[in-house]
């Protein structure tokens, strides 16, 4: 999305998606979780942006998803549409 003369953008984004862990990416996609995320910003001309990052039912999750450095896949059906990091 690009910014237009005149036009605002909104502060905060919530986005719910399917994520592919990769501390788990031999068990995809029977195992799977569902994350929320709260972009705080559009993605630059790299493409790259930063959002807090939850899973939406933390219940029962193994330890370590959203530990430092763990990776991760955002898909939209069987299509990989964004690839993240935890900060």
């Amino acid at each position: 999305m690009r910014k237009e003369e005149g036009n605002h953008l909104p502060q905060d984004l919530f986005i719910s998606t399917v994520a592919k862990f990769e501390m788990l990416k031999d068990k995809w996609p029977h195992e799977a979780w569902s994350i929320v995320l709260n972009i705080s910003s559009l993605a630059n001309a790299e493409g790259i942006m930063v959002a807090g990052i939850r899973l939406l039912v933390p219940e029962n999750a193994p330890q370590g998803l959203l530990s430092a450095g763990s990776g991760f896949e955002l898909y939209e059906g069987r299509k990989c549409v964004a690839k993240g990091k935890v900060l």
